[in-house]
C-alpha cells in the first residue's frame, strides 16, 4: 500500500466497493433472468454468483459504517431513494428473492475518514473481491462466446454481455491499483474515468432505446440523442488522452451538463417504470441500477470540478 495512506485505502477500497459489489450482484441476476429453461444450469451458476457478491456486499457494509467518504454516501451511486422498491417489484416480477433488510442497512451508513487499523483486513477483502469478479469476468465471456458463435440464446444483447464484463474489468482494475498503492495524477484519472463512463453513459442509452415498446417513439428518441451526445463526449475525451493535454474546462462542462441531463432522464424513466406507465421490457431493478451508475460518475466529475 505504499502511496497511499492506511486510511485512504480503506475509505477508497470501500466506497468503491459499496457501489460495485451491487452492480456486480445485479449483473448476475440480470444474466440468471434471462436465460432460457434450456440453459437452467447456466441460470444456477448466475444465481451462485448473485448470492456470494451479496455475502460480499454484506461484509463490505459492516466494514464501512463510519469508513466511507460522505461523497460516496451523498451521491445515489450506493442506494437511491427508489432502490428498495425496484427490488421488491423486480422480486414479484421474476420470482428471484432479494435482501431489502441489507438495502435498509446501506440507507444507514455513516460517513468517517477511515480506521487505519482496517487496512490489513480491508486488503485481504480486496484480494477475495477480485478473485470473485474475475471468476465472474470469466462466466460472462464463456456466455458472450457461445452466444456469438450461435450456441446459445439469452434474452441479452451481446453487447449487453461485453458492457457488463468492462465493468467487471474496470472494477478490478481499479482494486488493483489500490492494493499496490498506485495513486494517479488527477487529470490523468479524470481522463480515464471519462472515457470509460461516457461509453458506458452511450450504451446505457442505447439500450433503453431498445428496450422500450416501439410505441415510445418520443423516449426511445430522447435516448438515442442521448447514445449520439455520449459518443461524442467520449471521442473528444479520447482526443484529450492521446495528445496528453489539459482537460478543457468546456468540455468538463459540457460532460457535467450531459450527465445531469441524463440522470434526471433516468431518475424519471425509473419513477414512470415502477409506476407502470412506460410500454417496456425494462425490469424495475435495471432502471434503478442505470441511474446509480449515471450518479456515481456524476459524483466523480463534480467532485473533480470542484477540486
Amino acid at each position: 500500500m505504499t502511496g497511499i495512506a492506511p486510511g485512504a485505502f480503506v475509505q477508497k477500497s470501500l466506497g468503491l466497493n459499496l457501489f460495485f459489489l451491487r452492480i456486480m450482484k445485479e449483473h448476475s441476476f440480470f444474466l440468471q433472468a434471462a436465460f432460457v429453461p434450456k440453459n437452467g444450469n447456466l441460470a444456477a451458476r448466475a444465481d451462485k454468483f448473485r448470492h456470494d457478491f451479496e455475502e460480499l456486499l454484506e461484509e463490505a457494509v459492516e466494514l464501512a459504517d463510519g469508513n466511507v467518504s460522505r461523497v460516496v454516501l451523498d451521491s445515489g451511486e450506493i442506494v437511491t431513494d427508489k432502490t428498495i422498491e425496484a427490488e421488491k417489484k423486480t422480486q414479484f416480477l421474476s420470482g428471484a428473492a432479494f435482501n431489502t433488510r441489507l438495502t435498509r442497512r446501506e440507507t444507514r451508513l455513516k460517513f468517517g475518514p477511515g480506521d487505519p487499523d482496517l487496512a490489513r483486513q480491508v486488503e485481504k477483502f480486496n484480494d477475495r473481491v477480485i478473485a470473485e469478479t474475475a471468476a465472474l469476468v470469466d462466466f460472462k465471456t464463456e456466455i458472450l462466446k457461445d452466444m456469438l458463435e450461435c450456441r446459445l440464446f439469452t434474452w441479452n444483447f451481446p453487447l449487453l454481455i461485453e458492457h457488463i464484463r468492462r465493468e467487471a474489468q474496470f472494477f478490478i482494475a481499479h482494486l488493483q491499483r489500490l492494493q499496490n498503492g498506485i495513486t494517479l495524477d488527477p487529470t490523468e484519472e479524470i481522463i480515464q474515468e471519462k472515457v470509460f463512463w461516457d461509453r458506458i453513459m452511450a450504451e446505457h442509452s442505447l439500450f433503453i432505446a431498445h428496450l422500450l415498446d416501439p410505441t415510445e417513439k418520443n423516449l426511445i428518441m430522447t435516448a438515442d440523442n442521448f447514445a449520439r451526445q455520449f459518443f461524442g463526449l467520449e471521442s473528444r475525451a479520447k482526443q484529450v488522452k492521446q495528445t496528453n493535454s489539459r482537460l478543457p474546462d468546456q468540455l468538463l462542462d459540457d460532460e457535467i451538463r450531459a450527465t445531469g441531463e441524463l440522470r434526471d432522464f433516468k431518475s424519471a424513466a425509473n419513477d414512470m417504470i415502477l409506476a407502470c406507465r412506460i410500454r417496456s421490457i425494462i425490469i424495475p431493478l435495471l432502471a434503478d441500477h442505470v441511474l446509480r451508475e449515471a450518479n456515481h460518475f456524476y459524483a466523480i466529475l463534480t467532485q473533480y470540478y470542484n477540486q
